[in-house]
Protein backbone atom coordinates (compact mmCIF):
# COMPACT_ATOMS: atom_id res chain seq x y z
CA UNK A 1 0.00 0.00 0.00
CA UNK A 2 1.05 3.40 -0.80
CA UNK A 3 2.79 5.00 2.48
CA UNK A 4 3.22 8.93 1.36
CA UNK A 5 5.48 9.70 4.76
CA UNK A 6 8.17 6.98 2.88
CA UNK A 7 7.41 8.94 -0.85
CA UNK A 8 8.41 11.88 0.68
CA UNK A 9 11.46 10.59 1.66
CA UNK A 10 12.27 8.69 -1.07
CA UNK A 11 11.19 12.01 -3.11
CA UNK A 12 13.60 13.92 -0.68
CA UNK A 13 16.68 11.35 -1.43
CA UNK A 14 16.32 12.21 -4.99
CA UNK A 15 17.23 15.17 -4.64
CA UNK A 16 20.61 14.19 -4.40
CA UNK A 17 20.74 11.73 -7.60
CA UNK A 18 22.11 12.73 -10.62
CA UNK A 19 18.84 13.04 -12.71
CA UNK A 20 16.37 13.83 -9.52
CA UNK A 21 13.43 14.08 -12.32
CA UNK A 22 14.08 10.72 -13.51
CA UNK A 23 14.14 9.08 -10.11
CA UNK A 24 11.09 10.77 -9.16
CA UNK A 25 9.30 9.62 -12.03
CA UNK A 26 9.99 6.09 -11.65
CA UNK A 27 8.86 6.54 -7.80
CA UNK A 28 5.24 7.57 -8.75
CA UNK A 29 5.02 5.17 -11.93
CA UNK A 30 5.59 2.63 -9.33
CA UNK A 31 2.81 4.40 -6.87
CA UNK A 32 0.43 4.68 -10.27
CA UNK A 33 0.55 0.73 -9.83
CA UNK A 34 -1.37 1.03 -6.92
CA UNK A 35 -4.11 3.86 -7.72
CA UNK A 36 -6.59 2.45 -4.97
CA UNK A 37 -4.08 2.36 -2.16
CA UNK A 38 -2.88 5.96 -3.33
CA UNK A 39 -6.91 6.95 -3.48
CA UNK A 40 -6.59 5.55 -0.19
CA UNK A 41 -4.05 6.71 1.77
CA UNK A 42 -4.85 10.27 0.08
CA UNK A 43 -8.15 10.27 -0.65
CA UNK A 44 -10.23 11.93 -3.27
CA UNK A 45 -11.67 15.62 -2.19
CA UNK A 46 -15.61 16.95 -2.87
CA UNK A 47 -14.05 20.06 -4.28
CA UNK A 48 -10.99 21.83 -5.82
CA UNK A 49 -7.96 21.05 -3.57
CA UNK A 50 -3.99 21.73 -3.73
CA UNK A 51 -2.92 20.10 -0.66
CA UNK A 52 1.09 20.01 -0.20
CA UNK A 53 2.23 16.83 1.14
CA UNK A 54 5.78 18.88 1.40
CA UNK A 55 7.22 22.16 0.85
CA UNK A 56 10.37 22.94 0.92
CA UNK A 57 12.87 25.28 -1.33
CA UNK A 58 13.68 22.60 -3.34
CA UNK A 59 10.85 20.61 -3.42
CA UNK A 60 7.00 20.15 -3.55
CA UNK A 61 4.88 17.09 -3.47
CA UNK A 62 1.23 17.95 -3.57
CA UNK A 63 -2.27 15.77 -3.93
CA UNK A 64 -4.15 17.73 -6.44
CA UNK A 65 -7.91 17.01 -6.71
CA UNK A 66 -10.05 18.97 -9.50
CA UNK A 67 -14.08 19.21 -10.06
CA UNK A 68 -15.73 17.87 -12.97
CA UNK A 69 -15.27 20.63 -15.78
CA UNK A 70 -12.45 22.42 -13.87
CA UNK A 71 -9.58 24.19 -15.97
CA UNK A 72 -6.64 26.18 -14.77
CA UNK A 73 -5.03 29.46 -16.23
CA UNK A 74 -2.00 28.82 -18.57
CA UNK A 75 0.83 29.11 -16.17
CA UNK A 76 4.20 28.30 -16.05
CA UNK A 77 6.79 26.37 -13.58
CA UNK A 78 9.98 27.12 -14.33
CA UNK A 79 11.34 24.10 -12.90
CA UNK A 80 10.51 20.12 -13.14
CA UNK A 81 7.90 18.17 -12.29
CA UNK A 82 6.70 14.94 -12.40
CA UNK A 83 2.30 13.97 -12.57
CA UNK A 84 0.95 10.86 -11.53
CA UNK A 85 -3.23 10.49 -11.65
CA UNK A 86 -4.56 8.32 -9.96
CA UNK A 87 -8.25 8.87 -10.46
CA UNK A 88 -10.32 10.27 -13.85
CA UNK A 89 -8.14 12.39 -16.09
CA UNK A 90 -6.15 15.16 -16.08
CA UNK A 91 -5.53 17.25 -19.64
CA UNK A 92 -2.41 19.47 -19.92
CA UNK A 93 -3.07 22.32 -22.61
CA UNK A 94 0.75 22.91 -23.81
CA UNK A 95 1.49 26.07 -24.90
CA UNK A 96 4.53 27.38 -26.39
CA UNK A 97 5.75 31.27 -26.69
CA UNK A 98 5.63 33.25 -29.97
CA UNK A 99 6.94 36.56 -29.14
CA UNK A 100 4.38 37.88 -26.80
CA UNK A 101 1.39 35.79 -27.53
CA UNK A 102 1.07 31.48 -26.59
CA UNK A 103 -0.50 29.40 -29.06
CA UNK A 104 -1.77 25.60 -27.58
CA UNK A 105 0.80 23.10 -29.68
CA UNK A 106 -0.36 20.19 -27.77
CA UNK A 107 -3.11 18.39 -25.44
CA UNK A 108 -1.54 15.39 -23.01
CA UNK A 109 -4.11 13.54 -21.42
CA UNK A 110 -3.13 11.63 -18.52
CA UNK A 111 -5.32 8.87 -17.31
CA UNK A 112 -5.59 7.11 -13.66
CA UNK A 113 -2.39 4.85 -13.52
CA UNK A 114 -0.51 7.59 -15.77
CA UNK A 115 2.46 9.61 -15.03
CA UNK A 116 4.47 11.97 -17.55
CA UNK A 117 7.83 14.12 -16.36
CA UNK A 118 7.31 17.72 -17.53
CA UNK A 119 10.11 19.73 -18.82
CA UNK A 120 11.25 23.00 -16.75
CA UNK A 121 10.06 25.45 -19.67
CA UNK A 122 6.58 24.07 -19.57
CA UNK A 123 3.90 26.50 -20.69
CA UNK A 124 0.31 24.21 -19.49
CA UNK A 125 -3.12 24.43 -18.18
CA UNK A 126 -4.82 21.76 -16.54
CA UNK A 127 -8.53 20.49 -17.19
CA UNK A 128 -10.58 17.92 -16.06
CA UNK A 129 -13.01 16.64 -18.68
CA UNK A 130 -14.98 14.32 -16.80
CA UNK A 131 -17.93 14.12 -15.19
CA UNK A 132 -16.22 13.11 -11.63
CA UNK A 133 -12.89 14.51 -9.58
CA UNK A 134 -9.99 13.54 -11.05
CA UNK A 135 -6.38 13.08 -8.04
CA UNK A 136 -3.65 12.90 -9.25
CA UNK A 137 0.07 13.77 -7.01
CA UNK A 138 2.56 16.49 -8.59
CA UNK A 139 6.08 16.51 -7.65
CA UNK A 140 8.05 19.49 -8.57
CA UNK A 141 11.55 20.51 -8.03
CA UNK A 142 11.35 23.42 -6.09
CA UNK A 143 8.91 25.50 -4.13
CA UNK A 144 5.67 25.49 -6.74
CA UNK A 145 3.87 28.23 -4.34
CA UNK A 146 6.82 30.77 -3.86
CA UNK A 147 9.40 30.53 -6.34
CA UNK A 148 10.16 33.76 -8.08
CA UNK A 149 10.18 34.43 -11.75
CA UNK A 150 6.97 32.48 -12.36
CA UNK A 151 3.92 33.61 -14.60
CA UNK A 152 0.51 33.07 -15.29
CA UNK A 153 -1.94 34.35 -18.07
CA UNK A 154 -4.88 36.31 -17.28
CA UNK A 155 -7.85 34.43 -18.78
CA UNK A 156 -9.71 37.81 -19.78
CA UNK A 157 -6.65 39.81 -21.45
CA UNK A 158 -4.24 36.52 -22.23
CA UNK A 159 -1.78 39.14 -20.55
CA UNK A 160 1.26 37.58 -18.76
CA UNK A 161 1.34 38.54 -14.93
CA UNK A 162 3.70 37.51 -12.19
CA UNK A 163 2.06 34.28 -10.41
CA UNK A 164 0.52 34.20 -6.94
CA UNK A 165 -1.13 30.78 -5.68
CA UNK A 166 -4.56 33.39 -4.58
CA UNK A 167 -4.80 34.44 -8.56
CA UNK A 168 -4.47 31.18 -9.70
CA UNK A 169 -7.02 29.82 -7.39
CA UNK A 170 -9.53 32.77 -8.06
CA UNK A 171 -9.09 32.23 -12.04
CA UNK A 172 -9.99 28.38 -11.58
CA UNK A 173 -12.83 29.55 -10.09
CA UNK A 174 -13.85 32.06 -13.15
CA UNK A 175 -12.68 29.48 -15.86
CA UNK A 176 -14.54 26.44 -13.81
CA UNK A 177 -17.87 28.16 -13.94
Amino acid sequence: MFDPELFIAECQAALSTNDPQQVVLRLVRKAMTDVEGVKKALGVGEGALFQPLFRSPELTIANMCAAPGSTSPIHNHCMWGVIGVYQGQEDNNLYERNGDELNKVETRSLKAGESWAMPVNLIHAINNPKGHYNAALHIYGGDLVELPGRSLWNPESDVEEAYDIRQVLAYTEQLSQ
